[in-house]
């Protein structure tokens, strides 16, 4: 009996940098286009290529005048990328589209869609932003390769949308978070009170905490109620890859869940640095879909 090789469509996946995938590693199958960072100087960076992410937090903190705003790719950078991966022979091109109004880029899409009308295009919106939607992106990429239905990706991508979250403790401006005690066999961390506390499920909203408890421990606290009889891929998010607090938090996680085995970190991308503060701790989980 012979076997016949099964071949799928070449499929290339496109998603922004506000996925933060140039810091996950990936397949060149998912390819990231840059947002694009604008300084009150007028100057134009690239996301990621020309500014990373920590180029991005020390210019945003040492130079006052900088006051980033973050703004959808161009046009013809869209169009080179596209052209670029036409010319590799990819077949299908799917573009994840963050839909949570922190960044639009609805009219860069129906231009993608009106230029290269002949070939297979599928935009799928997704509220995601940072290391989920970088996940996702891999995932989707991981699904292509198996199925020629693009239907079966925009099902797991409606699965996906509901199986994260990410809390973000923001110190006072301009003040590193301040511990004044850690005690890791009790998962005690105590914390100054200044500052605030988010929380990111497609949308970012403010937490209130009750005056007795710090931002961190109530992050910690609804953090691990949320995970703890989930199946689940742990995260921490960072403005300062070398902070302290990314091992603490690490530490006390691992400690608590010893069956998490380790927790992945990635920067936080620019478009929810300028949201949630330059000195911002994340705190992030996926819950796990059978692919």
């Amino acid at each position: 009996m012979v076997l016949k090789r099964v071949v799928f469509i070449k499929t290339k996946i496109f998603v922004f940098s506000s996925s933060g995938l140039d810091y996950v590693t990936h397949n060149p199958q998912v390819e990231v286009i840059p947002d694009i960072i604008k300084s009150f100087y007028d100057e134009i960076y690239y996301e990621g290529s020309e500014l990373d992410t920590i180029q991005f937090y020390d210019r945003a903190r040492y130079d006052r005048h900088f006051n980033p705003e973050i703004l959808p790719c161009d046009l013809n950078t869209i169009f080179e990328r596209m052209d670029n991966a036409i010319s590799n022979k990819y077949e299908r091109f799917i573009f994840l589209v963050n839909t949570n109004g922190i960044i639009d880029y609805s009219n860069e899409i129906e231009e993608v869609l009106r230029k290269y009308s002949e070939y297979d295009i599928t935009p799928i919106e997704i509220n995601a932003l940072s290391y989920p939607l970088a996940q996702l992106a891999i995932d989707c990429e991981k699904i292509s390769k198996v199925t020629d239905n693009v239907n079966e990706i925009k099902d797991f991508v409606e699965k996906y949308k509901n199986s994260f979250k990410i809390y973000f403790y923001s110190p006072k401006e301009n003040v590193l978070p301040s511990i004044r005690r850690i005690d890791f066999d009790e998962d005690v961390i105590v914390s100054s009170k200044d500052g605030k506390l988010f929380v990111y499920d497609g949308e970012l909203n403010e937490i209130k905490r009750n005056v007795q408890e710090s931002y961190l421990e109530k992050m910690l606290s609804e953090y691990s109620t949320e995970i703890e009889n989930e199946k689940v891929v742990p995260f921490i998010l960072y403005t300062n890859r070398n902070s302290i607090y990314n091992d603490i938090f690490e530490r006390v996680l691992l400690n608590k869940f010893p069956r998490l085995k380790s927790i992945k970190r990635a920067p936080i991308p620019a478009i929810l640095g300028v949201k949630v503060g330059l000195n911002a701790i994340g705190l992030g989980y996926i819950k796990k879909i059978e692919l």
